[in-house]
This record gives C-alpha cells, structure tokens and sequence, in this order.
C-alpha cells in the first residue's frame, strides 16, 4: 500500500506543479490581443465594450435592420444587399461572436467552481473514510477527487474573445491550482499519521 501511495502523491505533485506553470504562463501572456484585431475594427470595438447588456441591445438592433432589408426578398436579392451592406453584417458577426464567447466563459466560470466543489467534497469524504480503515474505498473517492480538480483547474488555452471573463477564469484556475497542491499536502499529512497506515 505504501509504495501505491508514494506513487500517487509523486504523480500528483508533478501534474499540479507544471500545471501551476501553465497556470500562470497564461494568466500573464494568454490573454494578449492579437495584432490582428486592428484590420477588424468591429471585433476590435466589440471586445473593448465592458457590457455585455450593451453588446446585446447592439445585436438586437443590427439584427433588426438586417431583418427588415431582407424581408420578402428572394435569395439573390439578399445576396445583393449582404455585399451592399457588408459592413452592417460584419458589425452583426462581431457581436454576436463576442456575445458568444462571453457566454461560454461564464459557463465555464460557474462550472469551475461547481466540480471543483463537487472534487473537494470527494477528497473530504475519501480522507475520512481512508482514516477510519475504509482504505479501497477512501482512496477511490481522493483519487476521484483530485482528478476532478485536475480537469477544471487546467488552464484555458484558447482566449478568443471576451478578455475580462477569460481573465476571470484564468485566476479561478491558478487559485484552484494552488488550492489543489495545498489539499494534497494536507491529505498526505492526513494519510501519512492514519492508524491504518501506522499498523502497515
């Protein structure tokens, strides 16, 4: 059992350590903009707008302007109006991409807190019943855990849009990080002195 553990606690420290160091590679350099964005000055103004309630009164407003052009119109009419109005259809996929992004980066914001949660309680569950000599069985549920917090604490490697919600997420998940390596420090302390462990 012992060599099992060691095994275990070694590998955990090697992935939430180098995962510490992707953490914080992309906290300082993941959420730089791309040079790219000045030739597209609809993504660009999309991007720099800090509300996400005014994104969406823009969209509904481009949306209804392209709706009333279209109406009625055959299929090589509206052909003829996008080239015609091409800058009001590149305003409305801008918004709608960043609007989009934004929405995906509070998912994951929320989901990130949910499983790490949902991991903590299994690392909580599995230390006391691996203390109280339900060793298989506690161990399962730490290892479940840890492996929980491993998933949803990895960094996001692709930014795209929505900056201030991916850097929101990127702190989320180096703090978890730390979170994690801290846990299993204490779940080893805790592991180390059970009487199951002194008897072995």
């Amino acid at each position: 059992m012992k060599p099992l553990l060691i095994t275990l606690f070694i590998l955990a420290n090697v992935i939430f350590i180098t995962q510490s160091g992707r953490d914080i590679h992309q906290l300082i350099w993941g959420s730089e903009p791309s040079i790219l964005d000045q030739f597209d000055s609809e993504k660009a103004k999309a991007r720099s707008e800090k509300k996400t309630e005014v994104l969406v009164d823009e969209y509904r407003s481009v949306d209804e302007e392209i709706r009333a052009l279209e109406k009625g119109k055959g299929f090589k009419d509206v052909q003829d109006i996008q080239q015609e109005h091409q800058d009001l259809y590149q305003k409305k996929e801008a918004l709608h991409s960043e609007i989009s992004d934004r929405e995906t980066k509070k998912r994951e914001f929320r989901d990130v807190w949910i499983f790490t949660a949902y991991g903590a309680a299994l690392v909580v569950l599995g230390t006391v019943l691996y203390r109280l000599r339900a060793v298989w069985p506690g161990l399962s549920l730490v290892i479940a855990g840890f492996t929980i917090f491993e998933y949803w604490a990895s960094p996001s490697f692709f930014s795209g849009g929505a900056g201030a919600e991916f850097h929101a997420l990127l702190v989320s998940k180096t703090v978890l990080t730390s979170i994690a390596l801290v846990a299993l420090y204490v779940v080893w302390r805790l592991v180390r002195s059970s009487p199951y462990e002194t008897k072995a």
